[in-house]
């Protein structure tokens, strides 16, 4: 009876955010609530489980996501993104730009929306295209997988940081694990692009794309000063988790100050102030309401409510016992455990959409089910949250608002859209889970 009710509400709210187009803020409220009501919680119970759960979930990421989302307006107002985008260009040469757009797309989405980075960055791309007379549809599929994967995987991205507080994984294991899968999602994106795009032929977009850059200023500092905001602190991050295996070896002093910078919060706290104060002038009016500051809040709030949201319903989920939610004689799926939290999230990305949606859910659905399926390590539980952003990647069709940005500024057909965009989403996360499912092999049991 548990697994009917389930399915009849995760069934409710693809149906109430996917076809119904209702904010998903009360469709999970209301799904935890009945979920909960009906699994004998009462109305108390339910409302203190929802409560805490919202609460939890806030605090745990609320300021990570407030300033990576900080980080992402001011990078591409103050210009840093275009420089990183060009930088990168001319490592890789004009005639391997498709290659070069994977790349940006795959650091670029680590600070900002892929539907904004590519509404950003597909202007710049049209342009070499014409200067080097390559298949505008390669370079375009190629940046949206890129963006696509990163999105899907590496925290900040409020998938990824969901995921990991819901599942309780470490942080710098997930954004281990999470690169490497959007690495080989990125690569098989690339050559998916190369292979499927090279004879398609796109109409005139829609909407001229060279008026998303107005309001942003021109970036006048040197070019590797764009990439601080976000290297410094994946660097802070890495060196934290490095720290603790040569405990010993460095002053304890040196030791402790490594460790503390390296938590999810101060490293993101660092980059936020990098970005504000150390990639251009920084005025006054950006820090208000109404400036770059205030736009940064805005945004970072309706993350925050969805993800809180989710948050409330996987506490709820917490509650269920495991076994109701697996087949009577499953037995001991062994390392082909890693698979059911995938196909959990890809089932609801197909259903209703948004991969955030997708990531959140499953997480809860996962949650209790990972000491039954011997996923209860931190090193499976981090890849039992890469599982599940896996599947928030399989596949962007029709009811992802990703497609229709992809298709609209790109001009691409709603056909090309189905063949680049949607078939170049199967197989960049099939990719991804075969990296997922090759480190679980590696990994079991630690």
């Amino acid at each position: 009876m548990t697994v009917i009710i389930l399915f009849a509400v995760i069934a409710a709210i693809i149906l109430l955010t996917a076809w119904w187009k209702i904010h998903p803020l009360p469709v999970l409220l209301a799904g935890a609530f009945i979920f909960g009501v009906t699994q004998g919680h009462g109305v108390t119970g339910t409302i203190a489980l929802i409560s805490g759960g919202f609460g939890d979930t806030v605090k745990s990421i609320g300021i990570v996501i407030i300033t990576g989302t900080v980080i992402g307006v001011f990078m591409e107002k103050r210009g840093a993104l275009n420089v990183i985008a060009r930088k990168i260009i001319s490592l890789t040469g004009k005639k391997r730009t498709p290659l070069a757009m994977s790349i940006i797309g795959y650091v670029v989405s680590i600070c900002i929306f892929c539907d904004s980075a590519f509404i950003i960055l597909i202007g710049l791309w049209r342009k070499i295209a014409a200067m080097v007379k390559l298949p505008p549809a390669v370079g375009a599929a190629a940046l949206s997988m890129g963006l696509f994967a990163s999105h899907c995987f590496i925290p900040p991205t409020p998938g990824p940081l969901a995921a990991m507080s819901i599942l309780q994984a470490d942080f710098p294991l997930v954004l281990l694990f999470g690169s490497l899968a959007a690495l080989s999602a990125t690569a098989a994106g690339y050559f998916y692009a190369m292979a499927a795009g090279k004879n398609e032929v796109l109409a005139v977009p829609e909407t001229e794309l060279e008026e998303s850059d107005s309001g942003r200023t021109h970036f006048r500092g040197h070019w590797s000063a764009a990439f601080l905001p976000l290297v410094i602190p994946l660097i802070l991050i890495g060196a934290s988790s490095l720290v603790r295996f040569c405990r010993g070896i460095l002053p304890p002093g040196l030791t402790d100050i490594i460790t503390v910078a390296g938590e999810p919060v101060p490293a993101l706290v660092i980059g936020a102030l990098i970005a504000v104060f150390g990639i251009g002038r920084c005025r006054s009016s950006e820090l208000s309401g109404e400036g770059l500051m205030g736009k940064a809040v805005f945004d970072a709030a309706n993350i925050l409510i969805i993800t809180g949201s989710g948050g409330a319903f996987g506490a709820v989920l917490q509650r269920v016992d495991p076994h109701a939610l697996l087949p009577e004689n499953i037995g001991s799926p062994g390392v082909f455990a890693i698979l059911i939290p995938l196909v959990f999230a890809a089932v609801l990305k197909i259903s209703q959409g948004s991969s955030t949606l997708a990531i959140l859910t499953a997480a809860g659905i996962t949650l209790p089910l990972l000491d039954v399926l011997g996923l209860n390590t931190p090193v499976m539980r981090a890849l039992s949250c890469c599982a599940v952003c896996c599947g928030g990647m399989i596949v962007s069709h029709t009811n992802d608002s990703f497609f229709w940005v992809v298709t609209r500024f790109s001009g691409m057909s709603v056909r090309q859209g189905l063949k680049l965009q949607t078939i170049g989403s199967l197989v960049s996360g099939a990719a991804a889970g075969a990296v997922v499912f090759l480190l679980a092999l590696l990994l079991h049991g630690r």
